[in-house]
């Protein structure tokens, strides 16, 4: 479950880089809101392991969930830079 979060989280940079290749501004908030989702998700699944998986507790969910919201914050911050490069990107390749 934690090795498919840094995988999703490696994506998404990628994700506004499409997205500014493909012209599409509406979208930006996308990839941000579909990883909150998940990350919204891990974090319930692993308060109801607590007490019966080795690694759950509370304290450990806590970290878990504000060290990926950290790291989703600094790639929201990061993402209307990417998109900018993306369209300036397919602008380039259509001239």
């Amino acid at each position: 479950m934690f090795l498919l979060t840094k995988r999703i989280s490696a994506t998404l940079p990628l994700s506004w880089l499409l997205l500014g290749l493909m012209q599409m501004p509406w979208l930006i908030p996308l990839p941000a809101a579909l990883m909150l989702g998940f990350l919204t998700w891990r974090h319930r699944r692993i308060l109801t392991q607590v007490g019966s998986a080795p690694l759950a507790s509370d304290g450990f969910a806590k970290h878990v969930m504000v060290d990926d919201l950290l790291r989703l914050g600094g790639q929201v911050l990061v993402s209307p830079l990417l998109y900018m490069l993306g369209a300036s990107l397919q602008k380039a390749l259509a001239s």
